[in-house]
């Protein structure tokens, strides 16, 4: 497991990232100043979006690039392995994303029928597809538990549409997994 990474790029300067207890915490020194900052990892979406040259991970809450990253710098197994130890850290905190797994009880197809229609009559259904499919296939059998994750999947990548849908439909609320106000201390 990598915890820290060093990366020096000859024209843009330093860049030091290091996982602490939740966060992971960012320095830049270049030309232009110096700037550090410390980035909670459950606001962090797992999946980084590359660019060019840059590896990007972005806010789950405004879709902002809170963490920059040089592609395969200081070397590429050291970047890869730093890269996956975030994602794997960022999974271990995001207590708030739905999972199959954290919903208990039965699920009954006049349940997924109902949120359908809910979604369809409050939502543009264009904007949500890819989770109108996976709701429609999991009406067809409503305990089957793969089919649950890919609707637990299409809603984690919906993006801005994951609040409308948390809004017309209380089913997905069952996905979200239960967190004690004690377990916050």
């Amino acid at each position: 497991m990598t915890n820290k990474i060093v990366q020096k790029h000859p024209d843009l300067g330093t860049r030091e990232f290091e996982l602490v207890d939740d966060a992971i915490e960012y320095r830049i020194s270049s030309q232009f100043g110096d700037e550090e900052l410390s980035v909670v990892l459950s606001v962090l979406a797992p999946k980084p979006v590359v660019d060019g040259s840059m590896m990007y991970f972005i806010s789950e809450v405004n879709r902002e690039a809170l963490i920059k990253m040089f592609i395969d710098l200081p070397d590429a197994e050291t970047f890869a392995k730093f890269v996956n130890t975030v994602q794997q850290r960022i999974r271990e905190e995001s207590f708030g994303t739905l999972a199959a797994d954290n919903r208990k009880s039965e699920i009954t197809q006049e349940q997924v029928n109902t949120t359908i229609n809910m979604l369809k009559t409050n939502l543009d259904p264009a904007n949500i597809e890819d989770m109108l499919a996976a709701l429609h296939r999991l009406a067809e059998a409503p305990d089957n538990r793969e089919y649950l994750g890919n609707v637990v999947e299409a809603f984690n990548e919906l993006g801005v549409q994951q609040g409308p849908v948390l809004a017309y439909a209380p089913f997905f609320n069952t996905l979200v997994s239960s967190t004690d106000l004690d377990d916050l201390d």
